[in-house]
Parts: C-alpha cells; sequence; structure tokens
C-alpha cells in the first residue's frame, strides 16, 4: 500500500502525497467539474510546404515541431515571415525528432507558417 511521506521542519508537519495519488485527486476533481476529453482534428499531422493553419474557434490546443532543416516562423495571423512573426521555431539541424517546438493554448485564428517550403508535424485538440 502507498502510504504518504510525513515530513517535519520541527514546527510544521506535511504530508507529501506520492505522484500516483496526486494523479488520481487531479482526475477525480476534474471529473467532478465536468471536464470533457479533447480529441485530434483532421486538420492535425505532418505538413511539406504548408504555410497556413486555419481559424478554428473550437482549437483548445495547437502543437509544432519543426521537422526541417530550416527554423520556422510562426505568426498568429496571416503574413509570417523572417522579419515578422510571433515564435521562431529552431531547425533539426538533420537530426530526426530534435526540432524545437511550439506550444499554443486557446488561441483560434489563423496561424501562417514561413518559409513556405517547410517541413512540420502538427497536433490540434478539440
Amino acid at each position: 500500500m502507498n502510504h504518504p511521506t510525513i515530513y517535519s521542519d520541527g514546527v510544521q508537519n506535511s504530508i507529501q502525497d506520492s505522484p500516483l495519488r496526486v494523479q488520481n485527486k487531479i482526475l477525480g476533481a476534474l471529473k467532478n467539474i465536468g471536464a470533457t476529453g479533447q480529441t485530434i482534428t483532421t486538420q492535425s499531422g505532418r505538413k511539406s510546404n504548408y504555410a497556413t493553419i486555419t481559424a478554428d474557434t473550437a482549437r483548445k490546443n495547437l502543437f509544432i515541431q519543426n521537422c526541417g532543416t530550416a527554423d520556422l516562423f510562426v505568426k498568429l495571423g496571416t503574413g509570417a515571415g523572417a522579419s515578422d512573426y510571433h515564435f521562431e521555431i529552431a531547425n533539426n539541424n538533420g537530426l530526426a525528432g530534435t526540432g524545437g517546438t511550439l506550444n499554443i493554448d486557446s488561441y483560434t485564428g489563423v496561424i501562417s507558417v514561413h518559409p513556405a517550403t517547410n517541413e512540420y508535424t502538427l497536433v490540434e485538440f478539440k
């Protein structure tokens, strides 16, 4: 059985739960407030030479990983360029899985990517 560990600083005792107990408490709390699961959209997947991620009012979260050998410039809105962007995502230097990543929460508008010749993966949640 997994019991909490009790620590004392000589003044006040504290209890530290195991990571599994904490996770179960969080999941229980989310269930109690009516949280729902998210689904992956059809817009998700590997992109090649794809410069626009369309707006989606149901989008909850968006994750991009650069898979190419050139940096990506990402703009929330249209018209991303090498000198007009919000985020720069580092390239992968030719090593699979090592490209920079970007996680965007709660933005539902259009997203533009520069350059138009690119390689990245996209996961969008609704």
